[in-house]
C-alpha cells in the first residue's frame, strides 16, 4: 500500500509539472484563453472485439486522488511548402480511321415465295461530296384464302432505284436525289357478301356469283404504278454572322398508273393515268437575343391526265411567324394563308404554340393550327394501292386544330408525351368500295366535312444503349356531317416495340400492333348502312446476328399469331409469313 501511495504522488507531481510548462509557453492564436476542465473518469479506449489480442485486468484502488487541474490549448501553425509541378503530356497516339466499306448487299427468301434483295454502293469519306446508289426488290408469289375458303393468287412486287449525292460547301449543303419506283399489286379481293333475294326475302343470294370469282393468276387483274422523280435541296449548315438561316427544297414526280396492262415510259394505253407534280418550298429564319422570326412559302403544281378529263392547277401557301423565348416560356405565333386551286379561294389558318418549361422534366404545351393538304395521285396510291381508275382527288382543308399536352421525363431513362387535339375540317377523305365494279375490289374516294377528337400518348424507356421499350397509343372519335361512319378508320390503335442488342453481335426486335374495330359500307341495304369489321392484332419478330463485322444473318416473322385480318374491305391479308437471309459489307 505504501508503494502504491508513492506512485500516486509521483503521478500527481508529474501532472502539475506538465501544466506549469504548458502555461509558460507563448500563445499567439489564443493568448489568455484558459478553462477549467473536470475529468469525470480517465480515458478508456474501446477496441472492437475482433481486434482484441489480450485481456488487461482492471485494479480498483480505495484511495481516490483529485483530478481537477487547469489547462489551455496552444495551437501550433504549420506552414506547408507547396510547389507547382507541370503536368506531363499524356502519351496519346493518333488513332487510325475506321475501316469503311463501299457496299452492302442483302439477299433473302421467305414463304409465299417471297424473294428480296438490296444493294447499296456509296463513296467513302470525302470532305467535298458524297455519292451513292440503292437498288432493292421484294415480291410475293403466294395465295390467300378468302372467306369462302377458296384460294386466290395475291402477288405483289416493289422495285426501287435511288441515286443520291451531297455537296459540302463553306456554309451550306446541296443535296440531290433521283429515283425510279415500280409497284404492282394483283387485285385479288372480291366480295363474298350476300344480299336478300328480291323474289324471296327469306333467301339470300351471293352479291358476286361463284362463277365470276376469279382465282387463277391469269384471270386476276393487275394494278401498276411507276414513279420517276427527283428532289433537290440547299440548306445552310449554321447561322450566318447576322443570324440568318435558310432552306430551299424542290421536287418533281411523274406518276403513271394503269390496270391490267403494263405501262411503258413512251407508250401506254388509253386507260392509263399520268400525273406531273412539282413542288417548291423556301424557309428562312433569323434569331435575336430572345426573339426570332421567319417564315415559309411554297407552291405545288399538278397536271393530271386521265381518259375522262385533264386537270391543271396550282396551289400556294405562306406561313410567316415570330418566336419569343424568355426563361421558362417559349411562344411561336403567326398567321397562315393558303391559295386554293388556281386562286379560286384563299384560306386563313391560326398558328400558335406555347410551351412552359416548368422544370427540365415537365413541359406542358398548348397550341392552335390549321393547314391546306393537297392530295395527289401518288399520295393517295401510297395510302391505298387498290384505288379505282379516274378517281376524283380533292384537297382536305384542316380549318382549325386545337391541341395541348404534357411531355417530359419520369426519370432520366423514361420519357413521355401525352396529347389531346380537336380538329374541324372540310373534305375529309375516306375509301369505299367502287359499287360499279362487281368484284368490289377497287376503291373510290368519299369526302365529308366533320370533326376529329384524338387523344394519345407515347412512353419510352431506354434502359441502356442495348435495351429500349416504346409504347404508343391513340383514340379517335369522328363526327361527320353526312357519312354514317368514318370508313376504314379504326377507333383506336396501339403499338409496343422493344429492341435488344447483345455485344454488338445480336440485335432483336419485337413488336405488338393492334387496331380497334372499324366500319365499312354495308352492301345489303336491308341490313343497314354500316358493317363493322373486327380489329386486328399482329406480332412481329426480327433478329440479326453478326458473324463478323462484315457479315450477318437476319430473320423476320410477321403476323406471328396468324390472324387473317382485313385492312381493306374484301382484302384478307396473308397469314404468318417469314423471311430470312444474309448481308455482306464489302
Amino acid at each position: 500500500m505504501i508503494i502504491i501511495r508513492k506512485r500516486i504522488k509521483v503521478f500527481a507531481l508529474a501532472a502539475l509539472s506538465v501544466a506549469f510548462i504548458c502555461r509558460s509557453l507563448p500563445a499567439d492564436a489564443q493568448e489568455g484563453m484558459t478553462k477549467e476542465v473536470s475529468v469525470v473518469r480517465p480515458y478508456s479506449p474501446t477496441i472492437a472485439n475482433a481486434f482484441k489480442t489480450r485481456f488487461i485486468p482492471k485494479l480498483d484502488d480505495s484511495v481516490q486522488v483529485p483530478t481537477h487541474f487547469e489547462y489551455f490549448i496552444q495551437p501550433a501553425r504549420i506552414n506547408p511548402q507547396l510547389r507547382i509541378r507541370e503536368l506531363e503530356a499524356s502519351g496519346f497516339s493518333a488513332g487510325g480511321k475506321e475501316d469503311l466499306k463501299h457496299s452492302t448487299v442483302s439477299l433473302g427468301l421467305g414463304n409465299y415465295w417471297t424473294p428480296m434483295g438490296k444493294l447499296s454502293i456509296h463513296t467513302l469519306r470525302n470532305p467535298k461530296n458524297s455519292l451513292g446508289i440503292d437498288l432493292s426488290h421484294i415480291s410475293s408469289q403466294g395465295s390467300v384464302k378468302m372467306p369462302d375458303d377458296r384460294k386466290i393468287y395475291a402477288g405483289y412486287a416493289n422495285n426501287d432505284v435511288r441515286l443520291y449525292s451531297q455537296s459540302y460547301m463553306k456554309n451550306a449543303t446541296f443535296s440531290s436525289e433521283f429515283y425510279f419506283r415500280e409497284d404492282h399489286h394483283f387485285l385479288y379481293g372480291y366480295t363474298t357478301d350476300t344480299i336478300a333475294d328480291p323474289t324471296d326475302p327469306l333467301k339470300r343470294i351471293p352479291l358476286l356469283p361463284w362463277i365470276d370469282r376469279a382465282t387463277q393468276r391469269d384471270s386476276v387483274p393487275l394494278q401498276r404504278f411507276i414513279v420517276i422523280g427527283s428532289k433537290l435541296s440547299m440548306a445552310s449548315d449554321q447561322k450566318s454572322r447576322n443570324g440568318w438561316q435558310y432552306r430551299v427544297d424542290g421536287g418533281y414526280d411523274l406518276t403513271l398508273a394503269n390496270q391490267d396492262e403494263p405501262i411503258f415510259l413512251n407508250e401506254y394505253d388509253d386507260n392509263a393515268e399520268v400525273e406531273h407534280f412539282g413542288q417548291l418550298d423556301i424557309a428562312i429564319s433569323k434569331d435575336y437575343d430572345k426573339i426570332s422570326f421567319g417564315g415559309e412559302i411554297g407552291a405545288d403544281y399538278v397536271n393530271r391526265n386521265h381518259p375522262l378529263d385533264t386537270l391543271n392547277y396550282a396551289v400556294a401557301y405562306a406561313d410567316p411567324w415570330m418566336g419569343f423565348e424568355w426563361k421558362y416560356i417559349k411562344l411561336l405565333a403567326g398567321p397562315k394563308v393558303a391559295m386554293d386551286r388556281n386562286a379560286a379561294k384563299f384560306w386563313f389558318f391560326p398558328r400558335m404554340k406555347l410551351e412552359i418549361n416548368i422544370t427540365n422534366l415537365l413541359v406542358p404545351y398548348i397550341g392552335l393550327d390549321g393547314r391546306y393538304e393537297n392530295h395527289t395521285l401518288l399520295s393517295v396510291s401510297r395510302e391505298n394501292p387498290y384505288i379505282a381508275d379516274n378517281v376524283d382527288i380533292n384537297p382536305t382543308i384542316h380549318r382549325f386544330i386545337a391541341y395541348g399536352g404534357l411531355r417530359g421525363r419520369f426519370t432520366p431513362l423514361v420519357a413521355f408525351n401525352l396529347a389531346v387535339s380537336w380538329e374541324d375540317a372540310n373534305n375529309l377523305m375516306f375509301f369505299a368500295p367502287d359499287i360499279a365494279n362487281p368484284h368490289r375490289n377497287t376503291f373510290n374516294l368519299i369526302y365529308d366535312n366533320g370533326s376529329i377528337l384524338q387523344a394519345g400518348g407515347e412512353v419510352s424507356l431506354r434502359q441502356s444503349d442495348n435495351l429500349s421499350f416504346i409504347l404508343k397509343g391513340n383514340y379517335y372519335q369522328y363526327q361527320l356531317d353526312s357519312l354514317p361512319a368514318a370508313w376504314h378508320k379504326p377507333g383506336w390503335d396501339l403499338n409496343f416495340t422493344t429492341r435488344y442488342a447483345w455485344k454488338k453481335k445480336l440485335m432483336v426486335k419485337a413488336e405488338l400492333f393492334m387496331l380497334g374495330k372499324y366500319s365499312v359500307p354495308e352492301p345489303d341495304p336491308g341490313l343497314g348502312t354500316v358493317k363493322v369489321l373486327d380489329g386486328l392484332i399482329d406480332i412481329n419478330l426480327a433478329a440479326e446476328y453478326r458473324f463478323t463485322p462484315w457479315m450477318s444473318a437476319f430473320a423476320q416473322v410477321n403476323n406471328l399469331i396468324s390472324d387473317k385480318y382485313f385492312i381493306w374491305q374484301n382484302y384478307p391479308m396473308q397469314g404468318i409469313n417469314f423471311i430470312g437471309g444474309l448481308s455482306w459489307i464489302f
